[in-house]
């Protein structure tokens, strides 16, 4: 296999089961695979750069062949893999650790990214806004983000915010020229079938070398993406995660410390050393609360008897009174009054029906 089908095989590779993989970036077959990845690539690398030499610093870009042109972008794609590249949990179990590990690869994939512009502009391929950008840099390989997108000094700078914001719309613009003009040439290149070879050679140069210039583009903006990770993944490194403590002593912890349905300790001290308050808490009597531990029952008992409860509710006016129906004396036949009732309702009731016949009701709908 030549060096043009192993790196044309290596991105074919990268493109389909790396950069669009279904599976996680954590798990240990994917990381597996990037790992074999970046190996190939990076024997490649040492091949074309040392053992065959295809490029050199006193060469301009005209000297170098239309075929070998693509492997400029070696370190471009070779930092896109580090970027994904982590420590699993299987290899190191704390992730403290581990984010420690991916800041060393982010850190090299920077690196690897202004390799990659950085010689672009050795051989005078880049645009002159991405000229001028890296040559503000203190470090060309090692940038910072205020290097990069000219970070504000603060909220109330708007200056600063300004610039950044002009520094965003005018590099899209120069990545949308640039992508304008590569996807022209793309569509040319399909077209000319039939044009001579010369013509036809000169064009796929100009592709290729299109092409790199859209990579740069990729590149500065992959570099403040990271740069921003490893903002991020530095402050978690500082702060380390809180770890258990072993429980010495149960039955006493328990004693001292009482019932609580809460999962917070209550011996946790109320203040820090700074004087920030660490827990919420009541002031109270501390006599009253030493007379409640002396005889306590391990939670919270009643104060009271039930007696006591109902005449506090009593006072209070929490009682309800009235609302309840008099009981009605017992129905005694015996009884002449009760007699007498009987009688009136029967007799109520029959002139009732005798002036209201069955079927003299609403007689409006009736047909």
């Amino acid at each position: 296999m030549s060096l043009s089908q192993e790196y044309d095989s290596i991105l074919q590779v990268y493109s389909k089961e790396v950069e669009h993989s279904s599976l996680r970036q954590d798990s240990s077959q994917y990381q597996s695979l990037l790992g074999s990845l970046i190996e190939r690539l990076l024997r490649l690398k040492t091949t074309i750069y040392t053992r065959v030499g295809l490029f050199s610093k006193n060469e301009s870009i005209e000297d170098i062949s239309t075929s070998s042109i693509k492997f400029l972008s070696i370190d471009y794609y070779l930092a896109q893999m580090c970027s994904r590249k982590q420590i699993t949990s299987v290899q190191i179990n704390d992730p403290l650790e581990r984010n420690k590990m991916k800041l060393k690869f982010l850190d090299k994939s920077v690196q690897l990214l202004m390799q990659f512009i950085q010689s672009l502009q050795d051989f005078e391929i880049l645009d002159q806004f991405l000229v001028k950008k890296i040559e503000s840099f203190e470090n060309s390989y090692r940038p910072t983000l205020q290097e990069l997108c000219g970070q504000p000094a603060g909220k109330d700078d708007l200056s600063g915010a300004q610039f950044k914001r002009q520094q965003k719309i005018e590099s899209y613009r120069q990545a949308k020229q640039t992508a304008d003009l590569l996807e022209r040439l793309e569509d040319k290149y399909k077209q000319e079938d039939d044009t001579q070879d010369g013509d036809k050679d000169e064009l796929l140069r100009e592709l290729s070398l299109q092409r790199l210039k859209r990579l740069s583009y990729s590149a500065i903006n992959e570099v403040e993406q990271i740069l921003y990770e490893i903002e991020l993944l530095t402050n978690f490194t500082k702060v380390a995660p809180p770890t258990a403590e072993p429980s010495q002593h149960e039955d006493q912890e328990k004693e001292s410390k009482g019932f609580t349905d809460k999962l917070e300790t209550l011996n946790r001290p109320l203040l820090s050393k700074e004087g920030k308050v660490l827990r919420n808490f009541t002031l109270v009597d501390k006599r009253t609360e030493l007379q409640r531990k002396v005889r306590g029952y391990g939670q919270y008992g009643p104060t009271m008897s039930v007696e006591e409860f109902l005449a506090k509710e009593w006072e209070e006016g929490r009682v309800l009174q009235g609302g309840e129906p008099e009981l009605k004396e017992d129905e005694n036949e015996d009884s002449e009054k009760w007699q007498d009732e009987q009688t009136y309702k029967a007799r109520y009731w029959d002139e009732f029906k005798e002036a209201n016949p069955k079927g003299s009701g609403n007689t409006i709908n009736r047909g």
